[in-house]
């Protein structure tokens, strides 16, 4: 056999990267294969319903669901003073269809904003999150009878919450 039917068809450059290499590191995945970089890294995952998880990204699928490992939820109170509440969740499955965001975390920096904020009991949080989010419901009800009163129309969704 011959020299050059034994190497690649490819063209390399002197370092042997191929150009196909060099085309898969540089093409934006828009699927769920752009976060196969992110496995068995630290990641926050937001989700519909305004839930907030932090945890090691184990695995996932063609639908991007997601199983975290040693994942903490954490609510963020809003008010002063700025508060926050967690509580470990353990190894945790993610349906795809529910993440609004997810992020690779710095693990050098990712609780440096915590310092600025006051821990509360995780169960006191969602108290307080719970009231807060029923208070600004209610304002916005009110805006939107003024509104409507007026003759136009102020649409506020619930699930802008998060």
């Amino acid at each position: 056999m011959s020299e050059q039917s034994s190497q690649s068809s490819q063209p390399t450059d002197p370092l042997g990267t191929s150009v196909e290499d060099l085309y898969l590191e540089s093409y934006a995945f828009t699927t769920a294969a752009a976060i196969v970089g992110s496995v068995d890294r630290k990641i926050f995952v937001l989700l519909r319903d305004g839930r907030n998880f932090f945890g090691i990204l184990r695995t996932f699928d063609q639908f991007a669901n997601l199983v975290l490992q040693d994942t903490f939820e954490r609510i963020y109170v809003e008010g002063e003073p700025k508060k926050y509440g967690e509580i470990y969740r353990g190894v945790f499955i993610v349906r795809g269809e529910n993440v609004v965001m997810m992020g690779e975390l710095d693990i050098d920096r990712e609780d440096d904003h915590l310092e600025t904020l006051q821990q509360i009991p995780f169960e006191q949080a969602e108290k307080e999150q719970k009231l807060y989010h029923e208070k600004l419901i209610k304002e916005e009800k009110t805006k939107t009878k003024t509104f409507f009163d007026k003759g136009l129309i102020y649409d506020f969704q619930q699930s802008v919450l998060y």
